[in-house]
């Protein structure tokens, strides 16, 4: 699915023809004013933000091009080098964030090799255990979502195009291996949505890890991923064997196939992963199944007393198990935990409380919320504050709104 695609210095050599019509060019800055509006002001914006961020990390070097507020930041001493696009704020909390090098190809547990139907993938080289976690990567380049989204996209091109060649040789022979004619329509291809200052709308940011981009999409992936900080985590969901393919999915996959498939087309491709792949008739029992857990999941949210008995979150858990997607087990399990906590059943509340602290540790980390909080019911059901509030199958005033 996705080529590699060589990158030279053609690609830079034109840059400051395409920068021309702008109106000033400062010094290490093709992309014209900063600071106060004059070169100066450039050069000691620059060095005021160096003095910032090198209490952090002395390798960072920026800003560098700035566009308004956007700014080039870049670090070529941490793997195969980071380049963030962003604001002076951002890049301080960004350089602050721990970092990882890049394993050896020889720890990797994995290799890439042609996949037939889909091009270039990722291949397992041995049995890899559910949990087991199986890649850790800071990204090659942050890009901040505003000013990729509302800059001027002639601006943007010459911007995206310095930040590549800020990386070193590797860095950029893997960020410009991704799928996309350019740098732009990479980053829009393959990387993730992240948020490094929740409390910020500025921190929304686009993270590219192009190692990860090679995992290619199944609707039933063996792969949860999560990102910490701005490191990207991928674990096994399940057992892989070797020479099968790991993969993540692109997508919601609470859908039936038809609706899968549509949207997967985004993607310039058509879904032929083992699960699209099935038999009509299977792919009717599989849509049967989708539609019961909306309908099961939609009665414990309202507890709908027609429906929802002590059992309603296990049958819930079945349907996930039996249409493989372990990659949303932890929520699944955690409603079964509590919903027979509801009803008093306190071996079963343990049994699912446990299955969802193990489930949700594999999907969000040891330290998640939703892990702490089974641990809690696991231990003393009959102590949690849920305990028995639907035993007889009946609501208290005021229950179920």
């Amino acid at each position: 699915m996705r080529a590699i695609e060589p990158y030279g210095y053609l690609a830079l050599f034109g840059i400051l023809a395409r920068a021309s019509y702008l109106a000033e060019i400062c010094p290490r800055s093709p992309l014209g004013e900063i600071g106060d509006g004059t070169c100066a002001g450039f050069e000691l914006g620059q060095k005021r933000i160096l003095s910032k961020l090198s209490g952090a990390n002395l390798d960072w070097e920026g800003p560098e091009h700035c566009v308004n507020e956007t700014c080039i930041f870049s670090n070529d001493h941490i793997g195969d080098g980071i380049v963030l696009i962003t604001s002076e704020i951002n890049a301080k909390i960004a350089s602050n964030f721990p970092v990882t090098t890049n394993n050896g190809a020889a720890t990797l547990p994995f290799h890439a090799a042609e996949v037939p139907g889909k091009g270039v993938g990722i291949v397992a080289d041995r049995k890899i255990r559910k949990g087991e976690t199986i890649l850790i990567r800071s990204p090659t380049m942050m890009v901040q979502t505003a000013p990729h989204v509302g800059m001027e996209s002639g601006i943007r091109g010459v911007l995206y195009d310095l930040a590549v060649g800020k990386l070193p040789v590797r860095g950029r022979e893997l960020f410009m291996g991704q799928m996309g004619k350019d740098v732009y329509d990479k980053i829009e291809t393959n990387c993730f949505q992240m948020y490094i200052d929740g409390a910020n709308d500025s921190g929304g940011h686009l993270g590219c890890y192009p190692e990860v981009s090679r995992f290619n999409h199944d609707c039933r992936p063996n792969i949860h991923y999560r990102i910490s900080n701005m490191t990207h985590i991928t674990v096994a969901a399940r057992d892989i064997e070797p020479g099968q393919e790991l993969s993540i999915s692109y997508i919601e996959l609470m859908l039936p196939r038809e609706e899968r498939r549509s949207r997967l087309r985004s993607w310039g491709f058509e879904c032929a992963c083992s699960h699209c792949s099935m038999s009509d008739e299977e792919v009717a029992a599989s849509d049967a199944r989708i539609y019961r857990i909306e309908e099961l999941e939609t009665a414990l949210e309202n507890f709908n007393q027609t429906i929802v008995t002590a059992e309603t979150g296990a049958q819930l858990a079945e349907l996930y198990e039996r249409e493989r997607l372990d990659v949303y087990l932890g929520r699944v399990y955690t409603r079964a935990a509590l919903n027979f906590a509801l009803f008093g059943e306190e071996k079963k509340a343990q049994k699912y409380a446990l299955a969802a602290v193990e489930a949700v540790e594999r999907e969000l980390g040891p330290n998640a919320a939703d892990a702490k909080a089974m641990r809690i019911l696991a231990e003393n059901p009959k102590e949690h504050w849920t305990w028995g509030k639907r035993r007889r199958g009946s609501l208290g005033k005021g229950e179920g709104r």
